[in-house]
């Protein structure tokens, strides 16, 4: 997958340039201590051999922290790192005692103390550096799967969504187009408005409030020209900030959803109720209709797809982030939506 091979990528282009300034950094603190010296002639050998050492121990602890996936046995791990330790250990004691004149006889315990603590303490961290490396390696390939992943669905929903929507304006411009010709031009110019915003403004993951407020505009005088007299329609749209980020068409849904249920009304007025508001951390929507019943029969029916799929939408856009709460209450069907302004970036 391109996803984890770029991230591979990226990771390996770090780690070369980590890798080089280790090294480098260690070869200066080696000659700057040498430099400082007394006798450099006599210290540059030894600080050769602990830089050769040093760099040998972080290397193998590397190379056995590399093991850690593959070996599930913690015994395998323990005798490798004990097996790695007496090697470099024995290596650094008889250099040490070389460069540093030592006879037969002569008391090395401190030596043989220092050198062993210093090679465990290289191997244990070169293993670290490369277990913490390879969990931070396969959290990013992981995130980036998930992201990619979520992309995709929300893409999925998305293009579900958009033509839904379309498919119900279509059908009311048919029904008017038989019973009322004349009002079909005007409902054109609606449904050019609205085409433009669900083919364009919707593209991307958010757009501006304003844009879904002036579809959910649009989309209200469209239903008027359709319903006429009997519409009782109550739109109360506060003050907010035009460049606050909103995910496209998740408050129309709920309005079609409304129109398109209330329609069933036979008897009287259709009343309907639109409050939208926002403040500086939350945006807040709430609508009624006059057929609660039907809009919660309809959220079960295959064709309404418009709903489940908005729902599906908030959770991968805001998470836990949201609340929702719509449902039947005194024969009125009942939607507060409350979205955070910040989540939207």
């Amino acid at each position: 997958m391109e996803i984890e091979k770029d991230a591979v990528t990226t990771i390996f282009k770090q780690g070369i340039k980590i890798h080089v300034i280790f090294l480098l950094s260690l070869f200066v603190i080696a000659i700057v201590i040498t430099l400082q010296s007394p006798d450099p002639e006599q210290v540059m050998p030894k600080a050769i051999l602990v830089y050769l050492l040093m760099v040998a121990c972080v290397y193998s602890g590397r190379w056995l922290g590399k093991q850690f996936p593959w070996k599930k046995s913690w015994l395998f791990l323990i005798l490798i790192f004990c097996f790695l330790t007496c090697f470099f250990s024995v290596a650094g004691i008889f250099g040490m005692a070389y460069f540093l004149g030592y006879k037969d006889g002569a008391d090395v315990s401190a030596l043989v103390v220092i050198t062993t603590l210093l090679v465990m303490l290289h191997v244990f961290a070169g293993t670290i550096i490369t277990v913490i490396r390879m969990l931070t390696r396969q959290q990013i390939k992981e995130s980036r799967i998930l992201q990619y992943q979520a992309e995709t669905e929300l893409n999925l929903l998305t293009s579900k969504l958009s033509p839904h929507f379309l498919f119900n304006t279509l059908n009311n411009m048919y029904g008017l187009s038989r019973e009322d010709p004349a009002r079909v031009p005007e409902l054109l110019l609606k449904l050019s408005d609205l085409l433009s915003y669900t083919l364009y403004s919707s593209d991307g993951p958010f757009v501006k409030l304003k844009e879904e407020v002036d579809c959910i505009k649009n989309f209200v005088a469209l239903e008027k020209i359709r319903i006429g007299d009997r519409l009782a329609l109550d739109v109360h749209i506060g003050g907010y900030n035009p460049s606050i980020n909103i995910a496209p068409m998740v408050l129309i849904v709920f309005v079609e959803n409304a129109f398109k249920h209330a329609k069933n009304t036979v008897r009287g007025s259709i009343q309907i109720t639109l409050k939208l508001w926002a403040d500086a951390d939350f945006v807040y929507f709430e609508l009624e209709n006059t057929s609660g019943v039907q809009s919660a029969v309809f959220d079960n029916r295959p064709s309404g797809m418009g709903l489940v799929t908005t729902i599906k939408r908030l959770d991968l856009l805001y998470n836990d982030a949201y609340q929702l709460n719509h449902g039947t209450k005194d024969s009125r069907y009942v939607v507060k939506l409350k979205i955070p302004v910040h989540a939207a970036h």
